[in-house]
């Protein structure tokens, strides 16, 4: 069953990243120090997940937990629901909860040199989501010093776990029914097509 929820597109991990960019970043070397962050996929020629870019506050306990031992993984959680049997009309079915979600993990590198793209491309793409055309220019003489607080990063992407619990193993009539049971719920947008077979 995991490998069916497992089954997603390079387009489909880039989508989820770029509609829901704030993940926890987790060091392997300190667990307990995971922060939440918003992060930025970056794809290769091909399309394919390469990095993630972001950055982390420079005087932070991840920070220097990932200066020791740049391993780390992020994870990103996307649009989720619980679905209750009252939507279901096949006899016996029990509560579950779907979702969307993504595991990154790789190799973290922290370089003084990305803070400021990091933090211009992050609000560039949040920005033309608000329509707002707000830039960091706008700040004024502050923006500088408030780089002085971060540092950027950029993550070697080494393996993606993608987890897309959205009815797949679920009969025709329990999808269709938990599918207009979400209508205007963002998860319904991202519910998979169903295994062909599935009865």
């Amino acid at each position: 069953m995991s490998a069916l929820f497992e089954d997603a597109s390079p387009a489909d991990l880039e989508r989820l990243v770029a509609e829901f960019p704030l993940a926890w970043i987790i060091p392997h070397a300190a667990p307990a120090e995971a922060r939440l962050m918003p992060i930025l996929m970056e794809t290769d020629t091909a399309g394919a997940p390469a990095s993630l870019l972001g950055h982390l506050p420079l005087k932070a306990a991840i920070t220097e937990a990932i200066g020791r031992n740049p391993a780390a993984t992020c994870v990103f959680l996307g649009p989720h629901a619980y679905i209750p049997p009252g939507w279901i009309t096949k006899p016996g079915w029990a509560p579950t909860w779907n979702f969307v979600s993504l595991k990154a993990t790789g190799i973290l590198s922290l370089d003084p040199a990305l803070t400021e793209p990091a933090v211009r491309q992050l609000v560039a793409h949040m920005e033309r989501r608000a329509r707002s055309g707000w830039t960091v220019d706008q700040i004024g003489p502050r923006y500088q010093g408030l780089l002085q607080g971060i540092i950027g990063f950029r993550m070697r992407i080494d393996t993606l776990t993608p987890r897309f619990k959205t009815g797949q193993d679920e009969t025709d009539r329990s999808f269709e029914e938990i599918r207009m049971a979400l209508s205007g719920h963002p998860l319904s947008e991202w519910m998979l097509p169903r295994v062909a077979g599935q009865s």
